[in-house]
């Protein structure tokens, strides 16, 4: 009986400071801008509006099966234009609130992908009205002179030093390609314009290939994987690959004990990642690249020393971490047909959010380390995300949560709670949040039918590997 409250008591004390912690971090109260999240606000908003309208250039030669299959994704592109000029107005009023030398520079920037996106819209008025944004300062002065000179004046009249150097305070992408383009056909440089105008429709091209590659490999993925599910019947009651802790688990109250401790130890470990002195943001580091495997470390051992090893389980035993007993190609099958079904409730989620007009704010979309650092960054980064948070985040929330709760509930019920508490603890948006759930609901129930981590594991890294796919080859 000592032993017993001895154990209620820690679970009280750690609940009550990570429940402070929490509130720290994630205050419910204070109401947080998805821009501050980002670091470099007006380079990471110009990338992304800039591929958006690339995306759009040479459009109209575009077969028209798939440009249908591009606005049924994204919407037409008069929408997309509007979605991009309402962004660098987002962008435009939160750099108002700290202005300063670095602000205004980003400013400068955003102003002028700003103008320049309603010029391409060809609304005279609305462009007259937003170049009023424009101070007095020499270098706004330059650019906006550059703007007028390329979407107002009527007359070419003098190419000048000072149009020159406006155009070239613009960064490369679509913004300054643009202005470029129509600055050559004012000045009747026809051969220049030419260049110019291939180069956009390259790039769009290109984007575009991408999308439809994604679409392609994503539509047969799921294609083949509905039909694995029918075919396999992996939706019935079946006989479980393991006998693992499913079958003999640890009491509710250890795994309550161990959870709350490992999800303490946890997020004091990325506190400190995030406040102790390290390289900058885009130098290879493995302690800030690698934060998920550090922060996890203590709840393998916590898991190992309190659950298993009492028992006399080991990892591969007690989780399924082994080759299935129904052999390697059951695996594979298995884990093709739970993600078709993964993959197809993301898009109709999505889809769904995006027509309700809750859909992902377009900065959950940016991960900045890996769209702007080098190789060996990108590199770890994605180590980081496809292999240590699909096999930390499974044994975390299936195999030591799910495991727990099912003590004490009934696997439905269990199932949905630990879903709940995965999507919750992601901090995503509306859109983000019910993609993870329903990701949770998938993974929870894999364990639950076969006993193993693994379909989940291989679920979730994939699925991870998805989500980058438009970071790396679409902002890059």
């Amino acid at each position: 009986m000592p032993r017993l409250n001895i154990k209620f008591l820690w679970i009280i004390i750690t609940s009550v400071i990570l429940v402070m912690l929490l509130y720290y971090v994630v205050n419910p109260f204070h109401n947080i801008n998805h821009l501050d999240k980002l670091r470099y606000l007006s380079v990471s908003a110009g990338r992304m509006m800039d591929r958006h309208m690339h995306f759009y250039e040479g459009y109209t030669q575009v077969p028209a099966l798939e440009r249908s299959l591009y606005e049924f994704l994204f919407g037409p592109k008069h929408q997309v234009e509007q979605d991009a000029i309402d962004s660098f107005r987002e962008v435009l009023q939160h750099l108002g609130k700290a202005d300063d030398d670095t602000r205004h520079v980003e400013q400068l920037n955003i102003k002028a992908r700003l103008c320049i996106t309603i010029a391409e819209k060809r609304s005279r008025a609305e462009l007259i009205e937003a170049l009023k944004l424009f101070n007095n300062d020499p270098e706004e002065e330059v650019v906006a002179a550059a703007l007028r000179f390329a979407y107002l004046d009527k007359d070419a009249g003098e190419f000048s030093a000072e149009i020159y150097t406006g155009v070239n305070l613009l960064p490369l992408g679509w913004a300054a390609n643009r202005l470029r383009y129509q600055i050559a056909l004012k000045t009747g440089h026809d051969r220049q314009a030419r260049t110019i105008l291939e180069q956009l429709e390259a790039n769009g091209a290109k984007y575009r290939r991408f999308v439809l590659q994604m679409v392609i490999i994503v539509g047969l993925i799921i294609t083949l994987g509905l039909f694995l599910v029918f075919r396999l019947r992996i939706l019935h009651e079946g006989i479980p690959w393991h006998h693992g802790v499913l079958d003999g688990p640890w009491p509710f109250i250890d795994g309550l004990a161990v959870t709350i401790s490992a999800a303490l130890c946890g997020l004091i470990i990325t506190l400190l990642l995030h406040v102790i002195p390290h390289n900058p943001f885009f130098t290879p580091n493995l302690i800030t690249s690698w934060s998920t495997l550090f922060a996890s470390l203590p709840m393998i051992v916590l898991i190992y020393r309190y659950l298993l090893k009492p028992h006399g389980w080991n990892y591969r035993r007690a989780f399924g971490l082994r080759r299935p007993e129904a052999g390697w190609l059951a695996l594979f099958t298995t884990t093709g047909a739970l993600m078709a079904l993964d993959w197809l409730g993301q898009v109709v989620i999505g889809w769904g959010t995006w027509q309700l007009g809750v859909g992902n704010h377009w900065s959950e979309g940016m991960q900045e380390r890996l769209v702007f650092g080098p190789t060996q960054t990108v590199l770890l980064s994605t180590i980081n995300i496809v292999v240590w948070a699909a096999v930390f985040e499974e044994i975390g929330f299936r195999g030591l949560v799910y495991t727990t709760l099912r003590q004490r509930l009934t696997p439905t019920t269990a199932i949905v709670i630990s879903a709940l508490l995965f999507s919750a603890l992601h901090l995503y948006s509306v859109a983000g949040f019910l993609s993870v759930f329903w990701s949770g609901l998938i993974l929870a129930y894999a364990y639950e039918r076969y006993h193993s981590l693994l379909p989940g594991i291989l679920i979730h890294a994939a699925g991870n590997l998805l989500s980058l796919g438009p970071v790396l080859l679409f902002y890059r």
